[in-house]
């Protein structure tokens, strides 16, 4: 049974060095379904004890090739809803790769639960939206329910996207609008949230003459406003794309 003890429990390794004992090496093949071929290597953490009463598992990502240890840094979990135990994923202390790709990487064997990402390194796509009113940019700025904070039309990547496939979805989402982004504009704000986790946002540009209809689930309101007054409510790390859109 999943719970916020056993979440918390698995959460405290992110960041943490590990060394994982290999037992299932690249390229080998699943010891009870053969079908599976491992396109990572997998294995175990010793002196650890998981919710199956068996050591901790591990997939070992950056690494192309069979190996009988592995030691590196702890860049996620794998939260499994449906299972008696989760897994951490192990990668080298400088790569950073983010949850859609992690979710990629391991999906040959987590397709068969009902697993989730918990990544060191998250990645979010969205899109500063605009409406010109008068001659005047107006901007889209969103109530985000959860963390009462004004941003744009943002969220997580997930597997198999490529950026401006989450921010269009993202803004559909959240907003009930259809967009395009605009060429040539991409900015990229990184900042560090609770519990050590870095977070990467890219956001494009994207037009529109349409009113949002807000997602109750996830918006608490939504108000257009101009640069002055988005600049004042919003975090001051948007400043700098707020700018940008005005000469856009």
């Amino acid at each position: 049974m999943f719970t916020k003890e056993r979440e918390e429990i698995m959460k405290s390794y992110l960041g943490k060095i590990v060394t994982v004992q290999i037992d299932r090496p690249f390229g080998s093949r699943h010891p009870h379904e053969s079908d599976i071929v491992y396109p990572v290597n997998y294995g175990y953490i010793p002196d650890t004890l998981s919710g199956d009463g068996e050591a901790i598992d591990a997939y070992v990502l950056g690494v192309s090739e069979p190996v009988d240890t592995f030691t590196g840094r702890v860049i996620a979990v794998i939260e499994r809803k449906n299972d008696s135990e989760d897994k951490l994923v192990v990668a080298p202390e400088e790569l950073k790769i983010n949850q859609a790709e992690i979710e990629e990487a391991v999906h040959f064997q987590e397709k068969y639960f009902d697993s989730s990402v918990c990544a060191l390194y998250q990645k979010s796509c969205g899109a500063v939206v605009i409406r010109t009113v008068g001659g005047r940019k107006e901007y889209l700025l969103l109530l985000q329910k959860g963390s009462k904070t004004w941003s744009f039309p943002k969220g997580h990547m997930e597997m198999g996207e490529k950026e401006e496939e989450t921010a269009v979805r993202e803004v559909f989402e959240e907003t009930g609008l259809i967009v395009k982004p605009e060429k040539e504009f991409r900015h990229v704000l990184e900042y560090a949230l609770n519990g050590g986790i870095q977070k990467t946002v890219v956001l494009f540009l994207c037009k529109t003459d349409r009113q949002p209809v807000p997602n109750p689930n996830e918006i608490e309101k939504c108000v257009w406003a101009g640069k002055q007054k988005a600049k004042t409510i919003m975090h001051p790390a948007y400043c700098e794309i707020i700018e940008s859109a005005e000469t856009h």
